[in-house]
């Protein structure tokens, strides 16, 4: 466990589907929110956080997310690597779903100094089979897709 992080409970459930090379929400209810903890595999990037969606419609035979977030990310060892919250996701744009890859939230790339960099306060409006990831950042500020952990 990364310095600093409590364990964080989950509040309600989440239903959860496996997706491509991660884990994806998979939204039931009307409102739910959960907290979230996690780390890549050795640890050097993580992330605690809160996580909420509601239901707010359909759209092309699917349902419609409203969502917000909440996040700190830590960049845990001096290895050169930062740290980020990344989501996938699909989005109803002009009538149609269309998929957005690996997208940036937040990120702390400043190494082990006890600051974190924040995904905070940040929303979402009309999108479904949202994913988040924990990931390392690479040059240019694209994650390192082998590095991320889906968030549970």
């Amino acid at each position: 466990m990364a310095r600093g992080m409590p364990f964080i409970g989950t509040r309600k459930k989440l239903a959860v589907a496996a997706a491509a090379a991660g884990l994806v929400l998979a939204f039931s209810g009307q409102a739910q929110a959960a907290d979230y903890e996690k780390s890549t595999a050795d640890g050097c990037a993580s992330v605690v956080g809160a996580y909420d969606y509601q239901r707010v419609g359909t759209a092309g035979g699917y349902p419609l997310y409203n969502t917000s977030w909440d996040f700190k990310i830590w960049d845990n060892c001096s290895d050169g690597r930062g740290a980020g919250l990344f989501t996938t996701y699909q989005k109803w744009e002009s009538g149609e779903w269309k998929y957005h890859s690996l997208t940036k939230l937040g990120s702390d790339t400043n190494g082990f100094n006890n600051t974190p960099g924040y995904a905070k306060d940040g929303r979402g409006y009309n999108v479904r089979d949202v994913g988040l990831y924990v990931c390392f950042i690479e040059a240019g500020g694209y994650a390192n897709w082998n590095s991320c952990r889906g968030l549970l």
